[in-house]
Parts: structure tokens; sequence; C-alpha cells
């Protein structure tokens, strides 16, 4: 299994008019998400190919402003080669407001080790603490974690 560094990728915020080129990976890697205007939306690119994509859906309630982490993405045969870690390690810098996102219980590590922390529900808004209620109910087992942005 290759072993890869930062260096060898490429971070691209996608413009609009290449949206499309990022949901049609979503659908190549059977990935139910696509790539919407209002939403920053990343890729990552080896040698040119996208490899992996997320998007960060900017997200308001009363005064309070941050991003949503949404939809992160690796291709199937890059999966477990450190490919989502290096994305997040890149991407982490342009964390301008707190970024929340509901992972899967088992990838808390996997969050945790690039700053993320887990929330309580009731430390969420009621927003979130709503959303997060509902994954719950549809038997998800999902955790609700924070970073702050960089500084």
């Amino acid at each position: 299994m290759p072993c890869y560094s930062l260096e060898q990728f490429e971070l691209q915020l996608v413009p609009v008019a290449s949206l499309p080129l990022v949901t049609k990976f979503y659908k190549a890697c059977r990935y139910p998400a696509k790539a919407g205007r209002g939403e920053r939306v990343y890729c990552l690119r080896l040698d040119g190919q996208i490899v992996a994509a997320l998007k960060l859906v900017p997200k308001t309630f009363a005064a309070e402003s941050w991003l949503f982490l949404r939809a992160m993405c690796v291709l199937p045969q890059m999966q477990g080669r450190g490919i989502g870690k290096i994305m997040l390690q890149l991407l982490q810098p342009y964390f301008d407001q707190a970024v929340y996102c509901y992972p899967f219980a088992h990838l808390e590590n996997f969050y945790g080790t690039i700053g993320f922390t887990r929330l309580n529900p009731e430390e969420a808004t009621a927003e979130m603490s709503l959303a997060y209620q509902r994954l719950l109910d549809q038997g998800r087992d999902v955790l609700i974690m924070s970073c702050e942005p960089a500084s």
C-alpha cells in the first residue's frame, strides 16, 4: 500500500462551473450526495484525478454562524490509505469559523486526530440537536463533533 505525503496532493475549492464534476465523482463512488451552489465544495486531487471530496455548508442560527462538514467521500480504491486525514489536514487552515459534523461513532478517533472534539447534544444548538436526534431515530450510530477555527 503506497504511503502518501501532503505535498503530493492539491486541495481545490471547486468553482461553481465545476460542481457537476464533483457530483459525478460522488456518483462514481456510489455516494448519495450532490455538490450544490451555496456550499463550499472541496476536492482533493492526486496527479490531477479527484480522489476525495467534501462539502462545508454555511449555516446560521440566531446571530451565530458556522460550517457543517458533509458528504466526505474518498475514492473506494484509495480508502484506508490516510487520504481523508490528508484532506482534512490541508483543509483545516480554511476553517474560518467553527466546523461541525455528525460522523459515525466508529470515526470519533479519526476526527479527533485532526482536532475535532465530541459534543454532548445539550452543547449544540437546538437545530443541530434536532437533526442529530433524527439521525439517531433512523438507526444511525453518529456523534456530534466540532472543530474550532484555525488561529
